[in-house]
C-alpha cells in the first residue's frame, strides 16, 4: 500500500503503462486513473515547465514543488494570475482561436485530452486545440494578456511561453504550436514554436531534476546553476 505522497508518486504512474498515443483520454489507458492522488501531482504540465526550471516570471520552483507535494496549507496566496483575468481569458480563448482562423487560413479544433509521454511518465501535456489539413504545425496555443503582463510580449513570445510550447512538443513528439495571444483586448499576434532537439533535451533534463526532488519530497534549490542553463534554449 503507498502511504506517502512521494510513493504514490512513483507507484501508480510508473509501472508497466503502454504506451500513450496521440490524442487518447488518460482514463482509457489507465484503467485506474481515477484512484490516483490529484492529477496534477502526478506530473508536470506544459503550464508548470517553465516554473519547474526556474524561468516562469509568476512562480518559483519552490512554490511548484510545495503544490506538487500537497504543501498547500503552507503556501501564501499569489498576486498574480487574478480570477478575473482566467475568467476572461477562458471566455475570450474560442474568439482568440476563430481569428487565428481568419488570419491564418488555417482550420482548428478542440483537443482536451491529457496525454502522458511514453519515455518520461512524469511529463503531461493536455493540447487546447489541433490545426487541421496543414502538415507545417500541428497544435495552438490560445492567450489573453492583460496590461500587467503586456511588457513580457514585447520582444515576442516570452520565454516561459516557449518553455510551455516546448514541452507540448516533447509530451506528443509533434513539429510545432502556434502560439496566438490576444494583448490589452486589441492586438493580436502569433508566434509560431518550433521543435528543436537539443533544447528539448535540456528542457527533460532539468525538468527532471525538479520532479526527483518532488519524488523524494525535498525542496528543490532556491538557485540552480542546472535551471540556467534552460535560458540557453532562446
Amino acid at each position: 500500500m503507498l502511504n506517502t505522497r512521494a510513493e504514490r508518486l512513483r507507484g501508480p504512474a510508473r509501472a508497466g503503462r503502454p504506451v500513450l498515443q496521440l490524442v487518447k483520454p488518460l482514463s482509457a489507458v489507465h484503467p485506474d486513473f481515477d484512484r490516483w492522488p490529484d492529477m496534477d501531482e502526478t506530473g508536470i504540465r506544459s503550464i508548470d515547465a517553465a516554473a519547474a526550471i526556474g524561468l516562469d516570471p509568476f512562480k518559483s520552483p519552490v512554490r511548484l514543488w510545495m503544490e506538487k507535494t500537497g504543501r498547500h496549507d503552507l503556501l501564501q496566496p499569489t498576486e498574480v494570475p487574478n480570477d478575473g483575468l482566467s475568467y476572461w481569458g477562458r471566455l475570450l480563448e474560442p474568439i482568440v482561436a476563430a481569428h487565428y482562423t481568419l488570419r491564418t487560413g488555417r482550420k482548428v479544433r478542440r483537443v482536451g485530452d491529457t496525454l502522458r509521454h511514453p519515455s518520461h511518465p512524469w511529463m503531461l501535456c493536455t493540447p487546447g486545440r489541433e490545426v487541421i489539413e496543414t502538415s507545417d504545425v500541428q497544435f495552438l496555443e490560445c492567450l489573453s494578456v492583460g496590461r500587467n503582463a503586456a511588457h513580457l510580449w514585447d520582444k515576442g513570445i516570452p520565454m516561459h511561453v516557449r518553455i510551455r510550447a516546448l514541452h507540448q512538443l516533447a509530451v506528443t513528439g509533434q513539429h510545432a504550436i502556434d502560439v496566438v495571444v490576444l494583448i490589452c483586448g486589441q492586438d493580436l499576434q502569433v508566434h509560431r514554436v518550433e521543435r528543436d532537439e537539443a533544447e528539448i533535451e535540456r528542457l527533460i533534463d532539468n525538468e527532471l531534476a525538479f520532479w526527483r526532488c518532488v519524488e523524494c519530497d525535498r525542496a528543490p534549490p532556491v538557485n540552480e546553476t542546472a535551471r540556467g542553463d534552460a535560458s540557453s534554449t532562446t
